[in-house]
């Protein structure tokens, strides 16, 4: 299989490289991530500035490209200037640190698979607990199933599978379970810091969980969690109550 990854973590990041060494040895990797981190830079993409690359030799019988731009520049740059024809699948991660929830919104790692999906290639995002010690099992889990996880994909490609990963060991996993999203809220806090400005200090999360089967919830369980996430945005629900209302 023919397979790019991505990631916001940055083309050094031990979990893109861990990956990348394990798929490629029964599948065509190439390796495209930014050339530093890019963490929490949403679906965003270089518009009105310029974007290079350049080819680095970081493992053996994998082309590895840093590119000064974000996840989704990556994608973007791998599709039409260094791959000659589209991956079969990307995989973007492995993230340090969780992407559950709405966490989504804000997630370098989501949105460059969400650009797969844009661009008609099935495409994976994943992330593992951010104090883990190793990528390890996380890449070890993604080799065992990455090909049915492919072929659970749907084949318009639109949507994506967000897998996270709570442990590094079979003994501290629960299972794996399919999750919707859940909700997830910041507790924001900014801190001056003398002669620079504000920064944001948004470790610490708060989670509203109403449902027994999302993501958030079976991830506090110990539950490697798969989330089907779509490239649509319409409430479908919603539109059909007001679509003959009129406005004057």
């Amino acid at each position: 299989m023919n397979i790019l990854l991505v990631n916001d973590d940055g083309i050094y990041s031990s979990g893109i490289l861990t990956l990348a060494k394990k798929l490629c040895a029964d599948n065509e990797v190439t390796v495209v991530a930014p050339q530093g981190q890019m963490s929490g830079t949403g679906h965003s993409f270089t518009l009105y500035g310029y974007v290079n690359f350049v080819e680095l030799n970081l493992i053996e019988g994998v082309k590895c490209f840093a590119v000064n731009g974000t996840p989704a520049d990556c994608v973007k740059v791998a599709i039409n200037l260094i791959l000659k024809e589209k991956p079969h699948l990307i995989i973007s991660g492995i993230n340090k640190g969780f992407n559950l929830g709405t966490d989504i919104f804000y997630s370098g790692t989501v949105n460059a698979a969400l650009e797969g999906a844009i661009h008609n290639i099935k495409s994976i995002s994943v992330s593992q607990e951010y104090n883990l010690s190793s990528f390890e099992f996380s890449s070890d889990f993604i080799v065992r199933h990455y090909r049915k996880l492919y072929q659970l994909l749907p084949q318009d490609a639109q949507t994506i599978f967000n897998i996270n990963i709570p442990a590094e060991n079979e003994r501290e996993i629960e299972g794996i379970k399919f999750a919707k999203l859940g909700v997830k809220y910041f507790n924001e806090n900014y801190r001056y810091e003398d002669g620079l400005g504000y920064r944001a200090h948004c470790r610490t999360t708060l989670s509203e969980n109403t449902a027994q089967d999302d993501d958030v919830l079976l991830y506090e369980k110990k539950y490697i969690t798969i989330s089907p996430v779509k490239n649509d945005w319409n409430n479908k629900e919603f539109f059909e109550k007001i679509k003959n209302e009129i406005i004057e």
